[in-house]
C-alpha cells in the first residue's frame, strides 16, 4: 500500500512538473498594431525594449509586467536594438540607418546612413541588420553586400572594414575589443582576432543562411540558420560541429544564460532549450505558431539567481520565461 501511494505521489509530482515546464513561456504583450517585432534587449532584469516594423518601440521597467510605447521618430522597420545603460541606446533602422538615444529611448537622432547607390530605388537601398558595442567607444554594424561598419569614437563616425565577401551579413558578436564573429548568407562565418583589421572565413559546413551567433567566453560559440541548422564550436571556430535536433524550421536566434542553459527560436513558434551547453536540444511549448525573431536572456542575482528570457515575433508577440 505504501509503495502504491508513493508511486501515485511521484506520478502526480511528475505531471505537475511537466505542466510547469510547458507553462513557463507566457504571453506578456501583443502589440495592438499586430506588426512584427524584430528584436529585444534588456539592460537588467527589469528594464527592456522591443522594436519592430513601422518604427515600433515598446519599453518596460517591470520585467514585462507593463509596457509603454516610445517614439523612434521613423516609420521604418527597426532591425536591432542595444542599450549600454538606462540612457544610451542604439537602433538599426531600414535603409541603412543607425540611430542613437541619450535619454532611455524617449528621443532618437540619426547618426549615420549608408549612402544609397546613384539612381537606386527604395528596394535597392543598402540594409544594416545587427550591431555590437563591446566597449563604450568601439562598435560594429553589419549588413548587405558584405558590409562591415566600424566606429572607434562611440558612433560619431563610421568607416568600412574589408569583409572579403559580398554575402549578406546578418549578425555580429564580439567578445572584448579584439575577438568577434559575423554570420550570414551562404553559410558564412567570419572571424577576427584583431578588432576587425582582418576577417577570415571559417568553414561552417553549411550553405544556407546563418542568422545569429552566440558566444560564451573566447572559445565556445553557437550559430543557427536555415532548415533547423544548429552549429557549435568549442575551439573558437577552428572546427564547427552540426548538432542534430527535432527542428526543421528556419532558426533565427540563439542565446545562453550561462555555459549550460540556452535557447534557440525560429519560425512557426519554434523554441528549443538546452541544459548541456548545446550538445542536445529539446523542443518547448511556446503557445504560439507565429514566427519568432528576437531573443534576450539574462541571469541575475547572487544567492538566489533567476533566469529570465524574452522572445519577440510576428503579430506583435512578446513571450517571457522565468525560473521561479
Amino acid at each position: 500500500m505504501k509503495h502504491l501511494l508513493l508511486s501515485l505521489f511521484l506520478l502526480v509530482l511528475l505531471a505537475a512538473t511537466a505542466t510547469r515546464v510547458n507553462a513557463q513561456w507566457e504571453i506578456v504583450l501583443e502589440d495592438k498594431t499586430r506588426s512584427d517585432l524584430n528584436a529585444v534587449f534588456f539592460v537588467d532584469k527589469e528594464s527592456g525594449w522591443v522594436v519592430g516594423d513601422g518604427g515600433i518601440i515598446q519599453t518596460t521597467r517591470s520585467s514585462g509586467a507593463a509596457w509603454f510605447p516610445q517614439n523612434s521618430g521613423v516609420k521604418l522597420s527597426l532591425n536591432d536594438v542595444y542599450f549600454r545603460d538606462h540612457n544610451e541606446g542604439w537602433l538599426i533602422a531600414a535603409g541603412g540607418r543607425i540611430l542613437q538615444s541619450a535619454d532611455g529611448g524617449d528621443s532618437w537622432r540619426e547618426l549615420y546612413r549608408v549612402p544609397p547607390a546613384a539612381g537606386a530605388n527604395q528596394q535597392e537601398e543598402p540594409e544594416l541588420y545587427s550591431l555590437a558595442f563591446p566597449t563604450r567607444k568601439l562598435g560594429w554594424v553589419v549588413g548587405t553586400e558584405g558590409r562591415i561598419l566600424h566606429t572607434g569614437d562611440g558612433g560619431l563616425s563610421w568607416t568600412e572594414q574589408q569583409s572579403g565577401t559580398r554575402e549578406e551579413l546578418v549578425h555580429v558578436r564580439f567578445v572584448g575589443d579584439k575577438r568577434g564573429w559575423i554570420v550570414g548568407g551562404g553559410g558564412t562565418i567570419l572571424f577576427t582576432d584583431d578588432g576587425g583589421r582582418t576577417w577570415e572565413k571559417q568553414q561552417s559546413g553549411s550553405t544556407g543562411h546563418l542568422y545569429h551567433i552566440e558566444v560564451r567566453g573566447k572559445e565556445k560559440a553557437w550559430a543557427v540558420g536555415d532548415d533547423g541548422v544548429i552549429l557549435r564550436t568549442t575551439d573558437a571556430g577552428v572546427s564547427w560541429q552540426s548538432i542534430p535536433s527535432s527542428a526543421k524550421q528556419t532558426l533565427l536566434n540563439v542565446a545562453f544564460a550561462d555555459d549550460k542553459l540556452g535557447w534557440v527560436i525560429g519560425w512557426k513558434g519554434t523554441i528549443l532549450r538546452t541544459g548541456d551547453g548545446g550538445a542536445t536540444w529539446v523542443e518547448q511549448v511556446s503557445g504560439t505558431k507565429v514566427n519568432l525573431y528576437g531573443l534576450a536572456v539574462r541571469k541575475d542575482g547572487f544567492f538566489n539567481r533567476q533566469t529570465q528570457a524574452w522572445v519577440v515575433g510576428a503579430d506583435g508577440m512578446v513571450l517571457r520565461y522565468r525560473t521561479r
